[in-house]
């Protein structure tokens, strides 16, 4: 009797996820539809912050929501370590192993919460993946903590909470499935400059933590703060990947889309069309303003 054959993942060393072949088509065979993501090939590494870019409609969600079995491929295939998510009966015969796997911060996760205290809420996710109540429970504790938020929240209803909290305590439920990759979708969408700051410590801690990071943003600074790569998309296509550097820097790639250099990198290319001696910078590769502001100091000083 024809015995089927198991699959074998293709990921080598340090590789963590791998795509390939990629299609997807909305609304398939009616005057409706649309080709979302067309002959997507990617390979992602561990512990790297990848920055997902383009301009709206490029299909940078669509891509992630793959990642995770929230959609399934019917045209490619997807490995996640020894996980595969494909086939097209639409099903993933390891669902609940991929979810402890890879876990997704949506755009505005407080609106995801739905039980009546921030220790169930928190607890959720790895209670439902396998761990064991108490152990739950120890995760939410944990993971509240790290968020900032004290004991004394575990037995508040999370819809009393400010908007600010309701966040902490979405996020907290994520971190508590302690997944080794996480998807983060617009992670700063509505908060202030010092809720972004805190958004993008968590999403460098994370990594510091060993985790492999997805982000999907439209705040080009933010990318050459946190990102190692980036992985740039247009009309449902990869049009690019490179570092931070590497893409910001490439004018001919970034006039097909509508996508601008961050203000570091402005600054960058009047200086050193002003002055030679800044061109220093590129290779310094400053992040940040301050770390932009140290740069020019070195070189004024040298």
């Amino acid at each position: 009797m024809y015995k089927k054959q198991k699959l074998i993942s293709p990921l080598v060393g340090d590789e963590i996820l791998k795509v390939t072949n990629l299609k997807c088509v909305f609304d398939e065979n009616t005057p409706d539809a649309f080709k979302a993501l067309d002959d997507i090939n990617f390979t992602f590494k561990k512990n790297k912050v990848y920055a997902i870019i383009g301009d709206s409609g490029s299909g940078k969600s669509t891509l992630v929501t793959h990642f995770n079995g929230l959609l399934v491929p019917k045209y490619g295939n997807i490995w996640v370590r020894n996980i595969y998510v494909g086939g097209k009966r639409g099903k993933i015969k390891e669902f609940k192993k991929l979810r402890k796997t890879i876990s997704m911060v949506f755009q505005f996760p407080e609106y995801q919460l739905f039980k009546d205290t921030v220790l169930k809420d928190i607890a959720f996710g790895p209670i439902a993946l396998g761990s064991t109540k108490q152990k739950g429970y120890q995760l939410a504790e944990k993971y509240l903590k790290i968020m900032g938020l004290d004991s004394s929240f575990l037995e508040k209803s999370p819809f009393e909470l400010s908007g600010g909290q309701k966040r902490r305590v979405a996020i907290a439920g994520i971190l508590a499935i302690e997944s080794e990759m996480i998807i983060f979708d617009e992670p700063t969408a509505g908060l202030d400059p010092d809720g972004e700051r805190e958004m993008m410590k968590i999403i460098l801690d994370a990594k510091k933590a060993d985790k492999t990071l997805f982000v999907i943003t439209h705040q080009m600074e933010k990318v050459l703060e946190i990102a190692d790569e980036i992985l740039m998309l247009a009309e449902g296509k990869v049009l690019d990947h490179g570092t931070p550097y590497e893409i910001f820097t490439n004018k001919e790639l970034l006039s097909k889309t509508s996508i601008k250099p961050p203000p570091v990198i402005k600054v960058i290319n009047q200086l050193s069309q002003a002055d030679e001696r800044f061109q220093k910078l590129y290779e310094l590769k400053p992040k940040t303003v301050n770390e932009l502001a140290e740069g020019i100091l070195e070189i004024l000083g040298e």
